[in-house]
């Protein structure tokens, strides 16, 4: 009997919306329903990002694909840009697909979230969680890339030959990438994909910090050749004090420094370069928000 009562206090907390809840807020220019499950919720973050995929949406078209998508908080930016550009995400932390999940059904956005990640093979690894959290984002598929974890967790990493043919969109205009140093094997395995469909790439690549971190040295000169093999173009985003855009500098490598807020890039096929920076001076001019530099 005490077992049937829980159930019934349960039941009658979570028809009331003690578990489960939502509220209304305004993100990029567009409303939105953000869920609150389980003590889960989104948040705003990088303006920058979304007035970088203003200017790259303009440029190509085709699907986007989320590599990490955490909680949803870039699927909002694609949403309060071009809602009807197709949406595809990959996700190994349970926790946060469930979530992305949800905030995509809240807001009747057709996206798809697979709750893997995305590898040069289908394997099962362990998620290095870092915080207390379950959605922690700083977690990371490399062993001890930020020191010991406090926990871990098996997750499911995909080869993009097990994705289902029909999941993968027949053309792609960009991909973000934000894996937490696991950067060079999402690259590996996109690689087809990349050479093909010519995407801008837009990821986060944590510093090195110091020429004693070889590990992640290592990481950056392979990724660096796997571009310059694919031709692509290299090029740093800078963003101010609110995170706003000011700027992005075309590198010839990424080298060793130690500003968290100069880990952010955007990869652009060799062709495209000269008609990215002209798109970016050209959005400055009329909606001043950006300051484009290219390195000499």
């Amino acid at each position: 009997m005490p077992g049937l009562q829980h159930r019934a206090a349960h039941f009658m907390l979570k028809k009331l919306g003690f578990f489960n809840r939502s509220y209304r807020e305004i993100a990029y220019g567009r409303a939105f329903e953000i869920p609150i499950v389980n003590g889960r919720k989104t948040y705003i973050s990088e303006p920058w990002l979304a007035d970088l995929l203003r200017v790259l949406f303009q440029l190509k078209e085709g699907a986007f694909i989320d590599v990490g998508v955490n909680l949803g908080q870039t699927m909002l930016k694609v949403a309060a840009i071009d809602s009807t550009r197709e949406y595809l995400g990959f996700e190994p932390n349970p926790a946060c697909a469930d979530y992305a999940a949800s905030l995509a059904a809240a807001n009747s956005l057709a996206y798809t979230v697979i709750p893997a990640g995305i590898g040069t093979a289908t394997e099962i690894l362990m998620l290095q969680m870092y915080r207390s959290e379950d959605t922690d984002p700083s977690a990371s598929l490399v062993p001890s890339f930020r020191g010991e974890p406090l926990s871990r967790k098996p997750v499911i990493v995909l080869s993009l030959a097990d994705v289902p043919a029909d999941l993968l969109p027949a053309k792609v205009s960009v991909i973000k990438i934000d894996v937490e140093g696991g950067e060079l094997p999402v690259l590996e395995a996109l690689t087809v994909m990349i050479r093909d469909q010519r995407p801008f790439v837009v990821v986060e690549i944590l510093p090195a910090y110091s020429r004693q971190n070889q590990d992640r040295i290592s990481r950056q000169v392979q990724i660096e050749n796997l571009l310059r093999s694919e031709r692509y173009t290299i090029l740093r985003v800078r963003y101010g004090p609110n995170e706003e855009l000011v700027a992005v500098d075309q590198i010839d490598e990424i080298g060793i420094q130690d500003d968290l807020a100069m880990s952010d890039y955007l990869l652009c096929p060799e062709e495209d370069t000269a008609r990215l920076l002209w798109a970016i001076e050209k959005a400055k001019m009329h909606e001043g928000w950006l300051v484009p530099q290219v390195a000499s």
